[in-house]
């Protein structure tokens, strides 16, 4: 995967980026990785943003919100070649110790309760200039000295603020700090047919693979790995009951890497291949239906 980044820092920290990537990849872990919010602007792709218990679809001219969390990107290809395709993505950092100072926030405060974990962001009318300025700072660092980067830092969050409707931009800040608290059961079951490692079902639920692991045979009795196979296969036995879906789009739907994988863990299971149990599904169904 190849990658291409400008930055404007503030304080040692980044604060703005412009970040271009192929698209050449399944998954990769978000960008920001310590405990600040982020705001994100794709100007060019398109991706897959996923959160603990929420898939959201970007492509060119969508904008996002993300507080502090473990979150994926996944590939979601415009073109029929992904390896030549890229994506475009200005970002802005708020890290809870810099912004703080901004508008003399306490960030105690918690009147704002903006439940999210991440959002899509209207950009229009109010942000379209604004994401050209900073365009226009990456591309040229020379200008952007510290107050100029304070200054576009402030009026982002107040951009911010407004587009989403809080009180003051106090209470907004606050909120972006604020973790939103997921489900253990949640982020499973809305995972489930994801093609994830335990690895990456771990870190959603922010804990250790060990950790995962005994967490989730402590809630189901059972090991992720026979628990989450068993439950994909079951939801396939509903899909073959559908005769025009093709197989390979019933394995990749339910979370299988591949039609192999898929046809020798089904056939382990029932004794029989998903060619086989269609075909005795439709057979049973007619003759019921004859009778």
């Amino acid at each position: 995967m190849t990658f291409e980044i400008k930055t404007l820092k503030y304080k040692g920290k980044v604060v703005f980026e412009k970040a271009v990537m192929s698209t050449n990849f399944k998954r990769i872990p978000k960008f920001f990785q310590e405990n600040e919010a982020c705001f994100l602007f794709l100007t060019k792709g398109a991706f897959q943003y996923r959160t603990p218990t929420n898939v959201l679809s970007f492509t060119e001219g969508d904008a996002m919100l993300s507080k502090c969390g473990n979150y994926f990107i996944e590939q979601l290809a415009t073109n029929p070649n992904p390896k030549t395709e890229t994506l475009t993505v200005i970002g802005s950092y708020f890290y809870p110790e810099i912004i703080k100072h901004f508008f003399e926030t306490d960030l105690s405060i918690q009147n704002f309760q903006n439940n999210f974990d991440t959002v899509k962001i209207n950009v229009e009318p109010l942000m379209k200039s604004y994401i050209e300025s900073i365009f226009f700072l990456l591309d040229n660092p020379e200008i952007a000295d510290e107050n100029l980067i304070v200054n576009k830092l402030k009026e982002l969050l107040l951009l911010l603020s407004k587009t989403e409707k809080a009180a003051s931009i106090n209470e907004f800040i606050s909120s972006l700090f604020i973790p939103f608290e997921y489900n253990f059961n949640e982020i499973i079951q809305q995972n489930l047919y994801a093609n994830l490692s335990l690895k990456e079902y771990a870190t959603l639920c922010n804990c250790s693979l060990s950790t995962f692991k005994r967490k989730f045979f402590d809630l189901y009795s059972e090991s992720p790995s026979k628990y989450i196979l068993i439950k994909k296969l079951e939801k396939t036995t509903q899909l073959l009951q559908i005769k025009t879906k093709p197989i390979a789009d019933i394995a990749y739907d339910c979370g299988f890497e591949t039609v192999s994988s898929f046809n020798k863990g089904f056939k382990k299971h029932f004794s029989k291949s998903p060619s086989e149990y269609r075909l005795n599904f439709l057979e049973n169904n007619l003759n019921f239906l004859e009778n």
